[in-house]
């Protein structure tokens, strides 16, 4: 399965340092709430943050911080050995907020739900903890089939932005080169708030479809469509090397008893 770039021809660079920022609420997942028990979703999503860790570590990516939402985020960011940015709540510094000003057409405050705006207000001060001097990759903790190959081909971007839309049109990647800032646009159709946002400030911008980064879990579906997924990985044994695998730790979650 080929990576797609929709938005820019630039050609492709060896990638230098980069750190990555991971958004973590062990206490979400509502919408799951009517197939797994509250304990059962907070396995899982421990289990897919570790799967998207190995996909980090295996493409070379040593500085990885994970944005804590809850206090059971921050736990098992410290049990791993990653540190730990706070979710700072509504006081973030003033640069580091969205613009109110920004139409909803391109995902201004104005069109986010409350954990919408939780979570960009999350990134930015992530963001402006890390600064701007060296590159910065934001992952989406909910991607069981990210692939370490997902992440390089983000990192080699020569744009200034990079965005890897989910199938649903939110953001699973989004990469900012060195001394890049755009606000955080998270929520419904968040992926192209971000490639507006970059070309607002005059950036260039990467947009790539990639295999491994389109499949988030919010819901029964998503869910469903990972039992699926891991039975098609079954079937093909040592068949077709394109066959998404399901991570070790999802596919370990999705093997047990659920309740």
């Amino acid at each position: 399965m080929t990576p797609t770039r929709t938005s820019s021809s630039a050609t492709p660079h060896a990638p230098g340092p980069a750190t990555a920022l991971i958004p973590l609420r062990t206490g979400g997942k509502s919408r799951l709430r009517g197939t797994l028990d509250d304990r059962r979703r907070g396995d899982l999503v421990l289990a897919m943050l570790d799967d998207v860790l190995a996909a980090l570590r295996t493409a070379g990516v040593v500085d990885m911080r994970v944005l804590a939402g809850d206090i059971g985020a921050a736990s098992a960011a410290a049990t791993r050995g990653l540190e730990v940015v706070l979710d700072p709540g509504p006081a973030v510094p003033a640069d580091a907020r969205p613009r109110e000003d920004t139409p909803a057409s391109i995902g201004g405050p104005t069109d986010a739900a409350p954990g919408d705006v939780s979570l960009r207000r999350a990134v930015d001060a992530g963001l402006v903890a890390v600064g701007d001097d060296t590159t910065r990759i934001v992952v989406a903790a909910d991607l069981p089939l990210l692939r370490a190959v997902d992440i390089r081909t983000v990192l080699e971007s020569a744009t200034d932005v990079t965005v890897a839309p989910t199938r649903g049109g939110g953001t699973a990647l989004l990469r900012l080169g060195r001394g890049i800032v755009i606000p955080a646009r998270y929520g419904p159709g968040s992926a192209a708030a971000h490639i507006a946002a970059a070309a607002e400030r005059g950036f260039s911008v990467d947009e790539i479809d990639l295999p491994g980064a389109r499949s988030d879990v919010d819901g029964a579906a998503d869910l469903r469509a990972l039992d699926v997924a891991l039975e098609a990985a079954r079937d093909a044994g040592d068949g077709p090397a394109d066959v998404l695998l399901v991570g070790h730790a999802t596919a370990s979650f999705l093997a047990a008893p659920r309740g």
